[in-house]
């Protein structure tokens, strides 16, 4: 074991990028890393690989043990990343596909039935760019083969035929095919460097997909982290190598002060029989491999979030959030176990008829959320008077106003910074995408670039206010800098000084004022509606909301046992395992004690005006003349009568302070909702698209004013 010192710059730069990545997130939830073992090597095989390199700092935050990575060489090969990833004790892997170089010219078959496998080239330079051994790779993957022997210029030979559609469509084609040379790669330098690390027990972490993406599904693992694990314990015996399955799951990966959640599965054993089949070598060697990558897929999908496209996951998350059994909250890694056996449930029962209605129904209320321009957890707060809205309103666009002030001063020092960073991240997303086969939108390297440019531009820019400042001072009149005694006196690094420090306090402010002032600006949008329609579209909106939990509700429970038998023995938390909560730092408790002190507020004033939000079940009791209500007398379908789009149109063209000061704009509005027409024909691909976390892999954790809220509930499994 190298000496604990050999380990200072390692634990100097981890420390420097959690707190980065830490300041990124607004919170990072673990769950279960209790089961990573303490000592002896471990590797980390960690997917989705979401977020390019601000997945391994999240890793090193919750590991509790140092972690030396895989990096693409490519990667670590850059001037900046290369410095932290060796900083960080990176292991270079030579990735085929970085080295992969444009041919010159274009390919055909030369006879596709008599020869198959030999390539002739039109103005290529076979001789020169291509070696035995290479691959020769189509363009937009139509396929690829290993070359096995160069002839000349003009011709090749492969070691076997390319058999797919879009491969014979492209070389019979009358121009031909253009196509990539792909070197071979040596990665034994690699494997020994990992089996040195392991055998000092320590930790690798790998990402074994190959690279970053934004699919809402696992890529294929690659087989090097079986033959890494297979070959380490094959040289050593008794190393005792376990992989421990590691999950991450993002609300919005590429925004800052998002949600994250990390979930570490049970550690897998290397089992001994696999270690001697693959000692065989030849076909046993990759039948070995292939049986241990499949462990550890399916330990992967123990913790992550699988869906075949993004509607289905949002569908899923809707689901889940109506799911309410009883009124226990959920902490926010909990929300994404439930939400990750929801997917197993509904991979299961999908084609069930009562599954299919209430895909329907969700689809439905999620149209009718968004047409609203409201989320699910927003509708509680719809169900009161328009005097208590309105006292609500004002409240809340009092606080508004007063952490807007405060956090408007840091805001216009760091607008810049937002501009830039948004900028090139999305150009570095576009050009990303255009590079990449697998990925849907690039978001996975946008919060990256986020990152890096603000490490760059944040210091340069309070640099140059700082400057400003010294200058300033030494050039203001006296009357200018009165109001700080004896600041004239003051050298000029001491004002440099100062004023670098005001900047960062400034915006530290913002930050925790103006995320703050964000929340309470989403929550206006229901008081708003309230005000305008009144109580009662409010009431029948969670009213459909209840009856629709109420079926999703009694459906899970009638399901669940099926797949899960523990649901009538144990409670859903002790089910979903423990967690813990990371807060970027103080930010997060000074955020709550605003909140809570509003909300403190907020009750008073309500208890003032004498007007308490009526409970959902209350109104539904009240609906069935008192009594409880029977799943049979429920209503087998979800119906809407929203507002019509003219009177959408209407409402959304007052502004709030418009609404409060005329009397005359209140009646116009309130006699436009009046007029609104029956809900048909509103599902549709746009219903699709709604969701109450567009584009996210998780849901809010909390409400905008702090609160658990309705997706935040103990659900599935759990029998009080």
């Amino acid at each position: 074991m190298e000496p604990e010192e050999s380990y200072l710059i390692y634990d100097l730069f981890r420390a420097f990028w959690t707190r980065v990545v830490g300041l990124f997130f607004r919170e990072i939830a673990e769950r279960n890393a209790h089961l990573i073992p303490k000592t002896g090597p471990v590797m980390f095989v960690v997917a989705p690989h979401h977020n390019q390199f601000v997945d391994p700092v999240i890793l090193l935050m919750h590991a509790g043990r140092r972690v030396s990575y895989l990096a693409a060489a490519a990667s670590m090969r850059r001037l900046f990343i290369g410095f932290y990833g060796r900083c960080l004790r990176g292991i270079p892997v030579e990735r085929q596909q970085d080295l992969a170089r444009r041919g010159a010219g274009r390919i055909r078959l030369e006879d596709r039935y008599a020869e198959p496998t030999v390539i002739s080239g039109d103005g290529t330079r076979f001789t020169e760019q291509v070696e035995a051994g290479m691959k020769i790779v189509l363009a937009k993957g139509a396929g690829q083969a290993r070359v096995e022997a160069v002839e000349s210029d003009t011709r090749l030979r492969l070691s076997a035929e390319m058999k797919e559609l879009a491969a014979l469509e492209a070389l019979t084609s009358s121009e031909g095919a253009a196509y990539t040379v792909v070197p071979h790669v040596d990665q034994d330098e690699m494997y020994r460097a990992v089996y040195h690390r392991l055998n000092k027990g320590e930790c690798i972490g790998i990402f074994p997909e190959g690279g970053s993406h934004d699919r809402t599904e696992m890529l294929p693992l690659k087989a090097g982290v079986a033959i890494m694990a297979l070959g380490a314990t094959a040289a050593n015996a008794e190393l005792g190598l376990k992989i421990v399955p590691t999950g991450l799951n993002y609300f919005h990966p590429s925004k800052f002060r998002s949600r994250a959640v990390i979930d570490f599965g049970q550690p897998i054993d290397v089992p001994p029989e696999l270690v001697a089949q693959y000692q065989q070598g030849g076909s046993e060697r990759r039948e070995a491999c292939s049986e241990l990558l499949a462990t550890v897929s399916e330990g992967l999908k123990q913790v992550t979030l699988n869906t075949p496209d993004l509607e289905t996951l949002r569908l899923i998350q809707a689901g889940r959030r109506l799911y309410q059994p009883n009124l226990h909250s959920l902490k926010m890694a909990q929300q994404v176990e439930l939400t990750r056996r929801f997917i197993k449930g509904y991979d299961i029962y999908r084609d069930m008829p009562e599954v299919r209605d209430l895909r329907e129904r969700i689809e439905d209320y999620n149209t009718e959320l968004r047409y609203c321009g409201i989320r699910d957890h927003q509708v509680s707060s719809m169900q009161m008077g328009r005097a208590e809205a309105g006292a609500l309103f004002a409240w809340r666009l009092i606080w508004l106003l007063i952490m807007g002030l405060v956090a408007l001063p840091g805001t216009a020092l760091n607008t810049p910074v937002f501009v830039v960073t948004g900028v090139v991240s999305k150009r570095k997303a576009r050009a990303a995408l255009a590079a990449s086969t697998v990925k849907v939108r690039a978001r996975d390297v946008i919060a990256t670039w986020k990152i890096l440019i603000a490490l760059v531009l944040v210091p340069s820019l309070y640099s140059v206010y700082s400057v400003l400042a010294v200058v300033f001072v030494r050039r203001a009149p006296l009357w200018a800098t009165a109001a700080v005694s004896g600041l004239d006196q003051w050298s000029s690094l001491r004002i440099y000084v100062c004023a670098w420090a005001l900047a960062a306090f400034m915006s530290y402010a913002a930050l925790v004022f103006g995320e703050q002032a964000i929340d309470i600006v989403k929550s206006i949008r229901p008081l708003f509606l309230s005000l305008v329609l009144g109580k009662e579209h409010g009431e029948r909106l969670v009213l459909e909301r209840q009856e629709l939990s109420d079926d999703i509700t009694d459906l899970v429970n009638e399901l669940a046992p099926k797949i899960y038998p523990e649901f009538l023995k144990t409670r859903i938390k002790d089910q979903l395992g423990e967690s813990r909560t990371t807060h970027a730092n103080i930010i997060n408790e000074s955020a709550h004690a605003f909140h809570r002190r509003m909300r403190s507020g907020e009750q008073a004033l309500r208890q003032r005006l004498g007007g308490a939000i009526v409970g959902a079940d209350d109104a539904a009791a009240d609906d069935n003349g008192g009594g409880g209500g029977s799943k049979s007398a429920r209503r087998s379908k979800y119906r809407f009568s929203p507002p019509t789009p003219r009177t959408m149109a209407t409402l959304n063209s007052i502004s709030p302070l418009e609404f409060l000061t005329s009397a005359n704009s209140t009646a116009a509005s309130a006699g436009a909702a009046k007029s609104g027409g029956a809900m048909a024909g509103l599902r549709s691909d746009a219903a699709r698209q709604s969701s109450a976390d567009d584009g996210g892999v998780g849901q809010r954790a909390q409400s905008s004013t702090g609160d658990a809220t309705p997706e935040a509930r103990n659900g599935l499994f759990d029998v009080t």
